[in-house]
């Protein structure tokens, strides 16, 4: 079977990481996988290490410019015709775009599209209300073209049949989690990895790791860390990873003065190596998919905490779950510190790529 994994943006990021897993378990299982997309640097490096191919698809870009987006369409249509691929993945919301392209093609290829978020159309997304019903006319219209449509949690399902926008197309929607295994031997012990992001032995670490933007919601826990440092007298704040609001938090460290408390260590390949430097993990997002950085948190072994949204629940369980942007709720679990871990097997790598397969096939 020979696959295309499409998704806008080539950088470091959760949805990247996806398409390197999926792309790196469908070829050991004996598939023909090539990987397209955007802007960025990360993935077609990484899959050059597994000697997977990579195209870089020169008109996708996150953008709402029509004639941008019609150069896409036909720039994925003429090389999937080229190539002649058998399925077609499809991963973010400008990368859909290319069902209309696909569509015109003879064979058509199988369709597939792989909701990690429901984008500005999440409740939680703050953003202007005709916007949102344009984005919801826009899925409807996509979501009729494609042979398989995937949600990555329970919640984004089930707000999608009952907001009324799998009208009539339940039967080729289904659940699949997001899958990873981390290797033997791969995280550094703590001692190893607090030395390598000059943190003391002694200190209290909550934090997490992610892209530096709006859907993560960090400053929530900038603008919180004086509250738990009431609780946690030696804590200090960790976050793993670059993004657009690296201004804005830096802003609001210098007005808590919390210059030695908040550390912001930038991008950081293979950041979930560093866990064990957490004493714990803390995803306070306004909207997620399923957070892959969270299932490796809790994969090893480090208590974790999140916002009730997307998939967490489901990862960490109801009662480590606090509402979002809810400061007491927040507080009342880092106070209560009974964090307790969640069986994993549901988000294992193996099975995540049996599943796609199975899809692939039908």
């Amino acid at each position: 079977m020979k696959i295309l994994i499409v998704i806008t943006k080539s950088e470091l990021g959760g949805a990247q990481v996806f398409a390197l897993n999926l792309a790196r378990g469908l070829k050991a299982a004996g598939e023909e996988v090539t990987v397209a997309g955007g802007p960025g640097d990360y993935l077609s490096a990484e899959l050059a290490k597994l000697g997977i191919t990579f195209k870089r698809l020169s008109k996708l870009e996150r953008s709402h410019n029509p004639f941008k987006n019609l150069s896409f369409i036909a720039e994925l249509k003429q090389y999937v015709a080229r190539e002649g691929f058998d399925v077609v993945h499809l991963n973010s919301t400008n990368a859909l775009l290319g069902v209309w392209g696909m569509k015109q093609l003879k064979p058509q290829p199988r369709l597939v599209f792989t909701v990690h978020g429901l984008s500005l159309i999440d409740s939680g997304h703050q953003t202007l209300v005709p916007l949102k019903i344009a984005y919801r006319l826009f899925f409807r219209a996509a979501f009729k073209q494609l042979d398989k449509l995937v949600f990555v949690s329970h919640l984004n399902l089930d707000f999608a049949k009952t907001s009324g926008l799998l009208n009539n197309l339940e039967a080729k929607s289904q659940l699949i989690y997001n899958g990873l295994d981390l290797a033997p031997n791969y995280l550094l012990s703590r001692e190893a990895a607090r030395q390598a992001l000059k943190i003391s032995p002694e200190a209290y670490v909550y934090g997490s790791i992610g892209r530096l933007a709006y859907p993560k919601n960090y400053e929530f826990l900038i603008n919180n860390f004086k509250a738990v440092k009431t609780l946690k007298p030696q804590a200090k704040l960790l976050l793993i990873g670059e993004g657009p609001e690296r201004a804005k938090y830096e802003s609001l460290i210098k007005m808590y003065e919390l210059d030695n408390e908040v550390i912001l260590a930038g991008e950081i390949k293979e950041a979930s190596r560093y866990l064990l430097a957490f004493d714990l993990f803390v995803l306070p997002s306004v909207f997620e998919g399923l957070s892959l950085s969270l299932i490796e948190a809790s994969q090893a072994g480090i208590p974790a905490i999140a916002s009730r949204v997307g998939g967490s629940e489901e990862i960490v369980g109801i009662n480590n779950c606090f509402k979002v942007n809810d400061s007491t709720d927040f507080l009342r679990l880092i106070k209560g510190n009974n964090f307790k871990i969640n069986n994993q097997t549901d988000f294992s790598g193996e099975r995540m790529i049996k599943d796609y397969l199975r899809i692939y096939s039908d």
